[in-house]
């Protein structure tokens, strides 16, 4: 971390010299009792006129200079205004030497049915009540904003409904609580090598194969420390960061103690950067993917496969290679359990790509369900959910059928056909088998994928900032202004917005200089 420093020049009198002197102005502890003068008050989101203090907040900048202090405003001309508690006055920093500003805003917490997520073609993800439908636009009531949001239909990729039906296991993650995680656990492994990804040698414990240090790492400067041990590099463990879990070296795992029941869906986003070796550990009877009773589906951008695990002996149940991951850098995960029929399916944004059948009978004996990474690279984890299933896998025709909306039910099923509207908590739906529409309460809704909706890469305008919301979610547009009360912009997606300032955790500023120079880095919060 860098100290930003401030020259200044003072003339001796009389003298005809000049004496040049330095400012250091070092990362300071927070005092037990603040010495800062009174920054933003941001009124609490509920609107009941309850205010607070924001606590310190850290302003990042290009070239890597990081003070912290207030953020005081914002105007797209001016620039950033922040506060020191060491320095007399506000300082006002230029908009073209911004990197990031960290926030700490008081936590939302709202009704249920504020949690409606709704994911666009650009990749950015708004919340709020869906209020109605139609087939025009899509409004959102959202708390941070002071006006309803008035969605294009043609700029929505999905729509999450806000649900707590009783097949829900597991909805996350919101923190590191109830999760175990650790660095270089995995021992006596015979990893399969992924085509493309990081070369492998033998390791000092017999039949063990790991990555070599480094490989496939962008960056990784130097050789990690090594476990005393068993002579093994060791690995940072999976960390939490806005609403995602990240790791960036093999080895590191991280899972927790589910109610799985006999049929299972264990579903997430993932992103990534470069080649990637993931495992999933399902019904394990320990916190470790190697030993016991267990079952471990691995996956990369080109193939898959089956470990079984059963008293402390793998065995390879076959793999399979696709296409559908190269060239993309998210897709969303399903594994898909049937203890009773001993079959576990991996499925690749909606479309099975492999199922494999156990005939020696079911091997899992626990209920722990883990991420483990087997190659140095960075992956995300996010938008995690496990849920009782019905048994049905999708049909071969992928995530949607062509000009047609796929609405896939809470209690597993899904249905093609045309999503008619949606008000009053209530969807219509136009079946393909059914001569009238459907008509079915929203919170039995979990997903809906609109008909030949296709993620885009969005298109970044000088000036546009993005912003990260406290409940979760991205969004870029132009701010004009950030005062005490509100905040002013332009959304080529929305138009004209005003949002509340305690809505967000994060702005990133100068992201097509970001992209230009090729620091652009969808992990860069981690």
């Amino acid at each position: 971390m860098k100290n930003i420093k401030l020259m200044f020049v003072a003339a001796l009198c009389g003298t005809g010299l000049s004496t040049f002197a330095e400012i250091v102005i070092k990362p300071v502890r927070t005092p037990s009792v603040s010495t800062n003068r009174p920054g933003i008050i941001v009124p609490g989101p509920d609107g009941g006129g309850i205010t607070y203090e924001q606590k310190q907040q850290v302003i990042e900048l290009l070239d890597g200079d990081v003070l912290k202090g207030t953020f005081v405003g914002f105007d797209s001309e001016g620039g950033a205004k922040w506060r020191h508690p060491a320095v007399k006055t506000d300082i006002e920093f230029m908009t073209d030497s911004l990197s990031k500003i960290s926030l700490f805003p008081r936590p939302y917490s709202g009704a249920p049915g504020d949690n409606t997520r709704v994911e666009l073609v650009t990749g950015e993800e708004l919340s709020g009540e869906l209020l109605e439908m139609n087939n025009r636009h899509l409004i959102l009531k959202a708390w941070y904003s002071r006006n309803t949001l008035r969605i294009p239909r043609e700029k929505i990729l999905a729509i999450r409904p806000a649900t707590a039906e009783a097949g829900v296991i597991y909805e996350g993650p919101t923190g590191m609580e109830g999760w175990k995680s650790q660095g270089g656990g995995i021992r006596n492994v015979q990893v399969p090598v992924v085509p493309g990804g990081g070369r492998f040698l033998n390791g000092p414990v017999k039949g063990l194969r790991q990555p070599l240090p480094g490989a496939g790492l962008p960056g990784a400067g130097g050789a990690p420390a090594i476990d005393p041990i068993t002579g093994l590099p060791t690995a940072p463990r999976w960390q939490y960061s806005n609403e995602s879990f990240v790791a960036t070296r093999s080895s590191s795992l991280i899972g927790r103690k589910m109610k799985l029941t006999d049929k299972v869906n264990v579903e997430f986003d993932l992103n990534w950067r470069g080649n990637f070796n993931l495992g999933i550990s399902v019904f394990a009877d320990k916190f470790d993917a190697y030993s016991g009773n267990s079952y471990m589906v691995g996956f990369s951008p080109n193939d898959c496969y089956l470990m079984r695990m059963a008293n402390n002996v793998q065995n390879n149940l076959g793999r399979a290679s696709y296409q559908d991951l190269r060239g993309k850098t998210k897709a969303r995960i399903s594994v898909r359990i049937n203890k009773e029929a001993g079959t576990i399916a991996l499925v690749l944004n909606n479309r099975v790509v492999k199922e494999w059948e156990d005939n020696a009978g079911f091997a899992g004996k626990g209920e722990n369900v883990s991420f483990v990474l087997l190659q140095n690279t960075y992956v995300k984890v996010s938008n995690i959910r496990v849920s009782q299933w019905d048994g049905k896998l999708p049909s071969g025709e992928g995530s949607k059928k062509e000009g047609k909306d796929l609405l896939v039910m809470s209690s597993a099923g899904s249905l093609s056909g045309e999503l008619l509207g949606i008000l009053d908590g209530k969807v219509r739906f136009k079946a393909a088998f059914s001569p009238e529409p459907l008509e079915m309460t929203l919170d039995t809704v979990a997903r809906i994928n609109l008909a030949d909706a296709e993620l885009e890469k969005p298109k970044l305008g000088l000036g546009d900032v993005r912003v990260t919301f406290s409940n979760g979610g991205q969004f870029t547009f132009l701010i004009e202004n950030w005062g005490a009360d509100r905040v002013t912009g332009l959304s080529t997606v929305l138009g004209q917005v005003e949002f509340q300032p305690g809505a967000f955790s994060m702005l990133e500023f100068n992201l097509t200089k970001k992209e230009g120079s090729g620091s652009a880095d969808p992990f860069d919060d981690f």
